[in-house]
């Protein structure tokens, strides 16, 4: 089963969109290889690439277990929106080691930004400054990458190239975005498991701490020792590693406006959140998403971070991608599953219509992105009484082959998602808002 997809050039073209290729082969068995000849080509002033010739759907299966794959990004251009995703093998150990450090200062609330935070040249000072240790996902997907970007048609006289990062407006999604705001999260939390001293709470935007039916037999079972010494080491070594280790991370996305000259790390700037207009209701039009006579130009299913929770369940990050002709969908979803405690799944949705739609109605405005945020929860002794099963297995989800999990799996799980109750969202994230895009490009 192919995670990505997008249709022939020719296809395309007859609904005004253009591909965008990777400029080298890419082969895998039981797929269409993109040819080695490739042109460069600038439209409407965006640089792309574009090939010769193409007589087959472009489909790529997944390779995240590739150590030594090149990610390879896709896309199309489409009504001044230049779209494409890229998949990634897992980050090596110098991304993984400079991701943890990255982490733990922002964590700490140190304020630092990436190339502060590599700035740390020895051990010992990286050790001196850190409060709370964190560990990311084992499976992390570094380079793993979802970018719509949209320029004003007007910007450019279509002759020209220019930079569009610093004339467009963009919205990605990505492995380090999203865990850099779950650790922002833990400045805020309690950096003690057995009391704290501070008015920090338990609970921060929807991150905290759980802890597993055996981890607290253990806790339990620890030894308290007489010496003051003995305490005060036991007290760090609880602060030092006391962290969400479910990853769940509150996030919805980026926003990279024209005035950013480079991705910020800080929270004001991660997912810009003040950026998003509150609504009342739901400005989605699903039913124009079930319009079976629109093609899907481009799918794309992206896996950002898993982890199997030591054994104790599964997490896992994944944004699906889907461009039709008249408009773009993102569905984000973090599932998370704690064997014997609880079940989450945090679905955050996007929508962007290219052009006025009859039935569509004046409520939906043309470039301007709706987003839709719900979080679902329950603790595993609610399950029950949800008629939901309290077995293991029947909540597992087979995400780092991608293929392996049978059809009727995975509709039984969709169908058992939707009936968790919903809880409460952070205060500065509204269950419906939406950005104009068009209004924040001068």
């Amino acid at each position: 089963m192919a995670r990505r997809r997008i249709l022939p050039s020719e296809t395309l073209a007859a609904y005004g969109a253009t591909p965008i290729y990777p400029s080298q082969d890419i082969s895998d068995d039981g797929c269409n290889d993109v040819p080695a000849s490739v042109s460069t080509t600038s439209v409407k002033g965006i640089k792309q690439q574009q090939p010769s010739q193409l007589k087959f759907p472009f489909i790529a299966k997944s390779t995240h277990n590739d150590a030594n794959e090149t990610p390879q990004p896709i896309g199309i251009l489409i009504n001044g929106w230049k779209i494409t995703t890229q998949s990634s093998s897992i980050g090596d150990e110098r991304q993984m080691d400079k991701l943890t450090m990255l982490l733990e200062e922002t964590a700490n609330n140190n304020n630092c930004n990436t190339d502060s935070a590599t700035s740390i040249t020895t051990t010992h000072q990286q050790e001196e400054r850190r409060q709370r240790r964190l560990c990311p996902p084992e499976i992390t997907f570094m380079d793993a990458l979802i970018s719509f970007q949209y320029q004003k048609n007007d910007s450019t006289d279509g002759t020209d190239e220019v930079d569009i990062s610093s004339t467009c407006s963009e919205i990605c999604f990505s492995a380090q975005d999203s865990l850099i705001e779950w650790a922002e999260a833990h400045s805020q939390l309690s950096n003690d498991q057995t009391n704290s001293t501070t008015q920090k709470t338990s609970t921060y935007r929807g991150v905290s701490i759980i802890r597993t039916a055996d981890a607290k037999i253990w806790s339990n079972k620890q030894t308290t020792t007489t010496s003051t010494d003995d305490n005060n080491i036991s007290s760090t070594s609880n602060s030092q590693f006391y962290y969400d280790w479910t990853f769940s991370s509150p996030y919805a996305g980026t926003i990279i406006l024209p005035s950013c000259k480079q991705r910020a790390t800080k929270e004001k700037d991660i997912n810009n959140r003040k950026q998003w207009t509150p609504l009342d209701q739901s400005h989605i039009p699903f039913h124009l998403l079930q319009d079976t006579t629109q093609p899907i130009l481009l799918f794309d299913d992206i896996h950002l971070y898993e982890d199997d929770l030591h054994d104790n369940g599964d997490v896992s990050l994944n944004i699906k991608v889907r461009v039709m002709p008249k408009c773009w969908y993102i569905l984000q979803r973090l599932y998370v599953r704690v064997d014997y405690v609880c079940v989450k799944c945090r679905e955050v949705r996007y929508f962007c219509l290219f052009d006025n739609v009859k039935g569509c109605g004046n409520d939906v405005q043309v470039n301007t992105i709706y987003r839709d945020v719900v979080w679902r929860e329950a603790s595993w002794d609610e399950l029950s009484g949800m008629s939901l099963p309290t077995d293991p297995s029947a909540w597992r989800e087979d995400v780092n082959s991608g293929v392996t999990t049978s059809r009727t799996q995975a509709q039984t799980l969709a169908s058992m998602l939707p009936r968790l109750p919903t809880v409460s969202l952070p205060d500065d994230l509204p269950r419906y808002s939406y950005f104009d895009v068009a209004s924040n490009i001068v």
